[in-house]
């Protein structure tokens, strides 16, 4: 990257994928940077021994079923990494093997973007990039799909990239219809240069994370896009089925039969082709995790995650890698419930929050989870990306929570006397929502009905339970149709600043009802204020913030789901299991031996 000749701070920023998921398929080799498929045009497939083969490699994967394959309206996780497949962008965010690290790569454009002032970024794009169909991609491409993520009449939920993760002149103002598109500072200034201006400084991180993969900043189809628009322009068909999923990436959808099954073929027109292993990804829509333990033991997908029983089977076997978990699990609280007001009594939220033993549940019910009696998970860095520097490793992180666990049975018991002396000396009663089809969620709504009703007695306190589907579990929390709920966001690796947003009043798709002007200030100069380019003060603030949550508990916290995974023999990781933020054991770059 060409910087200005002059010392600055670089601090860490922003990946969120929105939905909220994160690079999970970027993969790469050492060396090959953003050179592209050039190098390698003509090079023949070799098996282990070295001999040719002309056998495709296939990456067979279970997976939830896809809504959409518009970017710009996705919400779901499972949507979002099947986007990394077949939507390209301005970057790539690999596994460099050389440092055994993450980097940072040229994909549609031809180098990382250059900065004079950290306000004006400039990308450069690759000759005779193409869609799939043959319609040329260029930096117009680019300034046609950002105007679309920004447009005020489809008023896309991902739209906030653009002005919440970096703040793009004037791009909020157009979200909200306040300006022109002339006014935002987003202009193809020709057919190869995109100039992306900001309101203020940003480190650069910011900008690699945010243009980096599949995610909402990847580019749309101009023709499909209008293709499928209303006539009033609120809304477009665009990326709902498999005719209306261009490819600009590295694979192209070539099947897709809702709630059954996907395939992905390789592109060869891609940039980075060279760099990802599979020739063709094959996902089956499968929900229950026992059912996918079944598959891979008949050696039909090639990787599960084991929790429980499985665990306790495969928990040894030397296939086994652990990942770390982008986001804390835990019930929301509806603390603005009018049906059951004890839930606005922040002692009983915090006799919840103490009297639940977490251990029970991450250790005794999935085995793999880590306890956490957080709100920002372990994965979470604050310090240069190369370095590693963990959140819950500092000192700020530290002081923001209780010690240990979080386990304090007599702790819990003093502030659930309070409460119960606010009730009136009235049983109390709260209902658990957790989401149905999934045993383990089941289980932990039950051993915490069991510990909460023993602990506190079951003559003042009676936990009911309800079971839902996950997804309307969520638009129940939304709509404050619920007292307490499991759930969870996903957070940025990368940027834990930007990932409070989830807890701000105005974040348009909260499950909790925490609500603080102090909070939202805080959280908005450590993203685009004062704060950026302060690294220890940054720090500081975001111990802050997590202490405010845990003084309102908007949520009981629970675990990091810390997943155990087994991968058949045939797959042999890049990072020799080693689990990394952004790329997690890049298994698009993983060698696949038959």
């Amino acid at each position: 990257m060409k910087l200005p000749k002059k010392p600055f701070l670089v601090v860490l920023a922003i990946m969120m994928m929105l939905t909220f998921a994160g690079c999970s398929g970027g993969s790469g080799n050492a060396g090959q940077g953003n050179q592209g498929s050039k190098e390698n045009e003509g090079k023949v497939a070799t098996d282990s021994k070295g001999t040719a083969s002309d056998k495709p490699k296939v990456l067979r994967l279970a997976t939830m079923g896809a809504d959409t394959f518009n970017q710009h309206t996705s919400e779901n996780a499972t949507n979002s990494e099947m986007m990394e497949y077949i939507y390209g962008n301005l970057l790539e965010l690999i596994y460099d093997e050389a440092t055994d690290n993450i980097k940072f790569v040229g994909n549609h454009a031809v180098d990382l973007p250059t900065t004079t002032d950290h306000k004006v970024w400039t990308f450069k794009l690759k000759e005779g990039l193409k869609w799939t169909d043959g319609t040329p991609i260029t930096a117009k491409t680019y300034e046609y799909s950002y105007k679309m993520l920004l447009d005020p009449k489809l008023a896309n939920r991902n739209a906030f990239i653009l002005f919440d993760n970096i703040p793009v002149v004037s791009a909020n103002k157009y979200f909200k219809g306040e300006a022109k598109w002339e006014d935002v500072g987003i202009k193809a200034k020709d057919e190869a240069t995109l100039e992306i201006t900001l309101e203020s400084e940003m480190p650069d991180i910011d900008i690699l994370t945010v243009f980096a993969g599949g995610g909402s900043t990847s580019p749309v189809h101009e023709k499909l896009y209008e293709g499928g628009m209303k006539s009033d322009r609120s809304e477009t068909t665009y990326g709902t089925t498999k005719e209306l999923v261009p490819s600009s990436g590295t694979y192209r959808l070539t099947e897709w039969v809702r709630d059954q099954h996907h395939t992905f073929e390789k592109n060869p027109d891609s940039p980075l082709a060279a760099i990802y292993k599979p020739d063709r990804i094959e996902t089956r829509v499968v929900t229950e995790s026992s059912t996918r333990v079944q598959l891979w033991e008949k050696g039909e997908i090639d990787s599960v995650s084991i929790s429980g029983e499985q665990f306790d089977k495969y928990g040894e076997d030397p296939r086994v890698v652990y990942t770390e978990a982008d986001g804390v699990w835990g019930f929301y609280v509806n603390s603005e419930s009018n049906s059951n007001p004890i839930l606005k009594n922040n002692d009983f939220r915090k006799a919840l929050y103490y009297g639940i033993d977490r251990d029970k549940i991450a250790k005794g019910i999935f085995k793999t989870f880590k306890s956490a009696p957080y709100y920002i998970s372990s994965v979470c860095i604050v310090g240069d990306y190369k370095e590693g520097k963990r959140y819950r490793d500092s000192e700020e992180a530290k002081l923001a929570v209780a010690p240990g666990m979080g386990y304090e049975p007599d702790r819990a018991k003093e502030y659930f006397e309070k409460a119960y002396q606010a009730n009136g000396n009235k049983k109390i009663t709260v209902e658990i929502t957790y989401f149905d089809a999934q045993e383990t969620m089941k289980r932990t709504a039950e051993v915490t009905q069991e510990m909460y009703e023993n602990l506190f007695g079951k003559d003042k306190l009676a936990v009911k339970l309800r079971a839902m589907p996950p997804s309307s579990a969520y638009d129940a929390y939304k709509e404050g149709k619920y007292e307490l709920g499991i759930g969870s966001m996903t957070q940025n690796a990368f940027n834990p600043w930007s990932s409070m947003k989830v807890w701000r009043e105005d974040f348009p798709n909260r499950s909790h009802r925490f609500a603080s002007d102090a909070f939202d200030a805080l959280q908005k100069r450590t993203t685009t204020g004062d704060l950026l380019l302060k690294p220890e003060e940054r720090l500081k603030a975001l111990g802050e913030m997590e202490k405010m949550l845990a003084d309102y508990v908007p949520q009981i916290p629970l675990f990091q789901n810390n997943n155990a995974v087994i991968y058949q023999d045939r797959i042999h990781l890049a990072t020799k299991g080693k689990y990394l933020p952004g790329v997690k054991f890049a298994i698009l770059q993983a060698d696949i031996v038959d």
